[in-house]
């Protein structure tokens, strides 16, 4: 959710140039799970960015970037992490895209690196993230 706010919010300046930037290469490379829009909108809905929302919601439907539902094994294996990691503060939205990239062999983009890095499938597992904490630009 993260890098879809920061490329909205032209606040942020240099994170907004830099997801921007993102999106715009990765085009439809992007896969955003349907958990991820959801939790988008009803956050910038909450904070009163309404036709934000609803442009986002257009990108997805005009097939901008991928809009993807979880399969029965992403939530499998995302409840099977969340029971495992309860106390990690990952939230559904978070295992899914955990799942769906670990199924579907993709890189995830998040800002979110403390859930990212405190929830493994196995021993010495890391989650392949497009983009390290160490290269992201000070808000």
């Amino acid at each position: 959710m993260g890098p879809i706010v920061s490329a909205i919010n032209k606040g942020e300046k240099r994170r907004h140039l830099f997801a921007a930037e993102l999106w715009a290469r990765l085009g439809r490379k992007v896969i955003v799970p349907w958990p991820v829009l959801v939790e988008t909108d009803l956050l910038l809905r909450s904070r009163g960015f309404p036709s934000a929302a609803i442009v986002l919601g257009e990108s997805m439907s005009t097939g901008v970037h991928r809009l993807e539902s979880p399969t029965a094994a992403d939530l499998e294996l995302a409840l099977k992490l969340g029971k495992r990691y309860s106390d990690s503060g990952a939230d559904l939205p978070d295992l899914i895209v955990m799942a769906m990239a670990h199924h579907r062999k993709a890189q995830i983009l998040t800002w979110d690196f403390r859930h990212f890095s405190s929830v493994v499938l196995k021993r010495g597992h890391h989650w392949p993230l497009l983009v390290s904490e160490a290269e992201m630009p000070v808000p």
